[in-house]
């Protein structure tokens, strides 16, 4: 099952986001889930981040909950709110994702 996963930083943490990124995106690359889609939410400058939307395979929400809560942006304190909701993508989408998707 595919889940979303938004997050939305905390005033005045980019220095602090910065620092984690490394962990962070060390993190993404050796996750129990099966991340499919990822990035930073940015401000309308196109530039700061604000958050970030990451897209995940797994088994359960449980799984996708421990995932985003042990994640570096989080127990650090960049993400002040995270949000999970399950995904089904439409199949007129142009982008696939999901089970068997490299």
């Amino acid at each position: 099952m595919l889940w979303a996963i938004h997050c939305l930083d905390a005033p005045g943490t980019a220095a602090l986001r910065a620092e984690q990124r490394p962990a962070h995106s060390a993190r993404l690359r050796a996750a129990a889930v099966r991340p499919v889609l990822y990035g930073p939410l940015v401000a309308g400058d196109g530039i700061t981040a604000v958050g970030s939307l990451i897209v995940v395979e797994a088994g359960t929400r449980e799984q996708v909950e421990e995932f985003a809560t042990g994640d570096p942006f989080a127990v650090s304190g960049v993400w002040e709110r995270i949000e999970i909701q399950a995904f089904a993508p439409s199949e007129r989408s142009p982008v696939r994702i999901g089970a068997g998707t490299p």
